[in-house]
């Protein structure tokens, strides 16, 4: 019965335009992440990220054809107790390229940005398996090509389902707003709704795959831009001594 509310909530939130558009937004999102536990409480993280785009002007599926976006990111992770963490990233490096809607876009410049980040993470467990997860994030954006920076407000929820100890499903409404740089107009700046499969495929090793659809309005239109994303993500965690002596202390 609970599988059928997960599988039910999930489907609800979709229309038929999410796939069934003839002219289709595709990206392909590639993120790989190396960890490091320090103790039981810090986790220290960098990760890097590539994402390409379909050719969308001439109407081509292939979402390797063209690169959106290339980016360096580091985190450190503070666990207050088993619900509770705050994050933070000191450094992120992003270089963008424009999203492909017209011939002309092919010819953009590259957009660089620096980014810095602070985030809380919560979560609640509502059954034996399945689990309510919330996100809060604010982020400073620092344009180098430009005059103008953003300072963006993240908030996501969602459901996090245990099928088993190295199998997981999750699925999350993420909503971005724009609280300083951008036009009032421009307040909300995408939404994101995605579903995705959590696979630990050893100790350290953990795969990350699913669908994420955006619904995106660009600062220069009033238009809104739906995008289908593809994900594949890649987390390595390395134990420190301390952590390891923390647990088998713990275990003994």
């Amino acid at each position: 019965m609970k599988k059928h509310i997960f599988i039910y909530i999930f489907l609800s939130l979709f229309d038929s335009r999410t796939l069934a558009q003839e002219s289709a937004h595709l990206n392909l999102w590639g993120r790989a992440s190396v960890a490091y536990l320090h103790g039981k409480k810090w986790k220290y993280e960098a990760e890097i990220q590539h994402r390409t785009q379909n050719d969308f002007p001439a109407n081509e599926r292939n979402v390797l054809a063209h690169n959106l976006l290339n980016s360096i990111r580091t985190w450190a992770h503070f666990q207050y107790n088993e619900a509770l963490s705050l994050s933070l990233s000191p450094f992120a490096y992003y270089w963008h390229n424009r999203i492909l809607i017209a011939e002309a876009d092919k010819n953009s410049r590259t957009i660089q940005e620096l980014r810095f980040s602070a985030a809380l993470d919560a979560k609640h467990e509502l059954t034996e398996k399945l689990w309510l997860m919330n996100r809060t994030c604010m982020e400073y954006r620092d344009f180098q090509n430009t005059t103008t920076d953003i300072t963006r407000l993240r908030i996501r929820i969602g459901l996090r389902y245990e099928l088993t100890e190295k199998l997981n499903l999750v699925l999350y409404e993420e909503l971005f707003l724009n609280l300083k740089g951008a036009e009032r107009t421009h307040i909300f700046d995408h939404e994101r709704i995605a579903f995705l499969i959590n696979y630990r495929i050893l100790e350290q090793l953990r795969l990350e795959t699913g669908y994420m659809y955006i619904s995106r309005l660009p600062r220069n239109t009033d238009e809104f831009l739906h995008e289908n994303n593809f994900i594949v993500h890649v987390y390595y965690t390395l134990k420190g001594k301390q952590h390891e002596k923390q647990n088998a202390g713990k275990h003994s």
